[in-house]
């Protein structure tokens, strides 16, 4: 009775009926609690069902009774993950990928687990080891594409969640991850066709619903946003509605209404860390509002406290030494360089949260400019040139040669082509574009340069203050925020030594202060005529998915200056590590 019941059980899994087959397998273990096959496939179905704490249960037990078996140890490693409890599972998913290199199951899980601790390049590695072992499994195509979307790579994302979707046309979470994609390209048209296909097979799926909303405030479309997300949130409030909701009770001063919805999220149970790290940021941009800063900071480092601890003063200190043997001035004036002409590629770089977006939007407001927002295939562009030198990026760039420096400007000129085929000058605005001047220099000859400026510990807290990816893991920390903040700069003054690229210095105070005359200046910078419409860059009709989408919809503000000083003491420590990094902090 109980083999025919597990049999029953695991061609009902097989079938996708897993809560069917959970019944079965139950009813297998009832008949013969001591059946080890059934109680691992119950472990395995219970995983999927959202019953991960007593899947993990089950696998601890049967551990105790085979502690060396390896499939074992990637199941408790599968589940301690899928229970969002990734620092115990870690371990586990890593001895069984390393014991069993042809499990790709273990791959996946591992992947899966390093996204749950902020390593992405670490999932997107183990996952594509995955794809190289089973290019024909669905399922690691799907995985990872979402690693590489969660990698800011949705460009490369694109294919695989397509090829995904070619085989698994109705997959839910297939389209979901397909729309997140095209909402990261700024393609909220396509996006939205995608999200309406979703919400024909169930009106009532929250996530294509939080995308649709999404969509319409990055365009803009609050009243329209809020009036698919309210009816929800009253009635069930959870991570991601309050996630999607809180931008705009932010952006319409609703602080206290904000305040109380991040407070009930927060209290639930079993919120994985990036999640609840997200509602913890959230939570604090509502104090902030209530002008609580006491409280507002209390709960921003709380919020970067989910972040594991990963950015390592010496390996940033290597990474620049490298830099700088590699883009040496006499390589920069005398070396090969790219045969192409690039004079439509302007980059907008400096530290996160240092103006680059209301740089871009005064110029993507001028007719003749396409403002790209935060490409990243500079960096992929780097990676792919290091591949085909064989050696390790920055050390090996001293030795690249003039085809592969025309191969890598000709990728990156046709994918602005691609996105902005009529325009006369493109922006390029990822922040850490900083470290690749010397690429850029050598690569795109004829591109221009606008570094943002701020006030250091204006930049720095706003970087506190902001969920960013970690890509900028120095963030998350005040003492190392503003020693990488000296690091910046001082690789900034190399470049300027070092590279014949011009650039163009623009103080994010004095914009502020006076935006005529910096508008002017950056326009006579690229090579524009004047256009007033770069004045009232706030009134273009163009879709923003970065942090600073609500900002760049008002007119010129200046409460982000000198903002640092209403946090009082709790900015201390930041000021020590800028002043002891050597940056000048300007008098008040």
């Amino acid at each position: 009775m109980a083999r025919a019941q597990f049999q029953q059980a695991t061609a009902l899994m097989q079938a996708g009926k897993p809560h069917d087959a959970e019944r079965a397998c139950r009813q297998a273990l009832q008949a013969d609690p001591s059946d080890v096959q059934a109680l691992r496939l119950l472990g395995q179905i219970i995983r999927q069902t959202g019953k991960a704490p007593e899947s993990v249960k089950i696998f601890q037990q049967m551990r105790q009774w085979r502690p060396n078996d390896v499939q074992l140890i990637g199941e408790l490693g599968a589940s301690l993950t899928a229970a969002n409890l990734h620092v115990q599972a870690l371990p586990l998913l890593q001895q069984a990928v390393q014991t069993m290199p042809s499990a790709v199951q273990w791959q996946v899980w591992l992947g899966k687990c390093y996204l749950k601790l902020f390593n992405t390049n670490a999932a997107v590695k183990i996952l594509e080891q995955a794809r190289e072992a089973a290019p024909d499994d669905p399922q690691v195509t799907f995985h990872l594409a979402n690693a590489l979307l969660t990698a800011a790579r949705p460009a490369h994302a694109e294919p695989l969640i397509r090829e995904f979707l070619a085989r698994q046309p109705d997959s839910i979470p297939g389209l979901i991850t397909l729309s997140n994609v095209l909402e990261h390209e700024n393609r909220l048209d396509e996006a939205v066709e995608v999200l309406k296909q979703i919400l024909e097979k169930d009106p009532t799926f929250e996530a294509a619903l939080g995308g649709l909303a999404r969509c319409l405030r990055a365009e803009g479309k609050y009243k329209e946003a809020l009036a698919i997300l309210e009816p929800i949130v009253k009635k069930t409030p959870n991570a991601d509605m309050a996630l999607a909701i809180a931008p705009i009770y932010l952006a319409e001063k609703r602080f206290e209404e904000c305040k109380l919805l991040f407070e009930t999220v927060l209290r639930q149970e079993n919120i994985p860390d990036p999640v609840r790290s997200s509602l913890t940021f959230g939570l604090a941009q509502s104090l902030q509002g209530l002008k609580d800063y006491d409280g507002a900071f209390r709960a921003f480092k709380h919020g970067n406290e989910y972040y594991p601890r990963n950015f390592r003063r010496e390996h940033r200190l290597r990474l620049y030494k490298e830099i700088r043997e590699a883009f040496t001035p006499e390589l920069i004036r005398n070396g090969p360089r790219a045969r192409v002409d690039a004079r439509k590629c302007v980059f907008i770089l400096g530290m996160p949260r240092s103006g680059t977006s209301l740089v871009e939007q005064i110029l993507d407001a001028h007719p003749r400019v396409f403002g790209a927002g935060e490409l990243t295939e500079i960096p992929f562009t780097l990676s792919e040139l290091a591949e085909k030198m064989g050696g390790q990026p920055p050390s090996c760039f001293g030795a690249i040669t003039q085809e592969l420096l025309d191969h890598g400007a000709n990728r990156y000129l046709r994918y602005i082509q691609n996105i902005a085929p009529d325009a006369d000058f493109v922006t390029d605005k990822l922040p850490h574009n900083f470290e690749m001047i010397g690429l850029i220099n050598r690569m795109l000859p004829g591109a221009k340069i606008i570094h943002c400026k701020r006030d250091p510990v204006d930049n720095c807290v706003s970087c506190y203050f902001t969920q960013l990816s970690a890509w900028h893991s120095y963030s998350n920390d005040l003492s190392n925020l503003g020693w990488a903040y000296g690091q910046y700069v001082k690789l900034m003054e190399y470049w300027r030594e070092a590279s014949d690229l011009p650039i163009l210095d623009v103080q994010y105070e004095d914009t502020v202060a006076d935006l005529e005359t910096q508008a002017r200046r950056i326009l006579d910078f690229v090579g524009l005529e004047w256009d007033d419409r770069c004045l009232r860059f706030y009134e273009v009709e163009r879709a923003v998915t970065t942090a600073s989408v609500d900002q760049v919809r008002q007119p010129i503000y200046k409460s982000s200056v000198a903002r640092w000083k209403r946090f009082g003491d709790h900015v201390k420590p930041l000021i020590e590590s800028l002043r002891a990094a050597g940056v000048e902090i300007p008098e008040a």
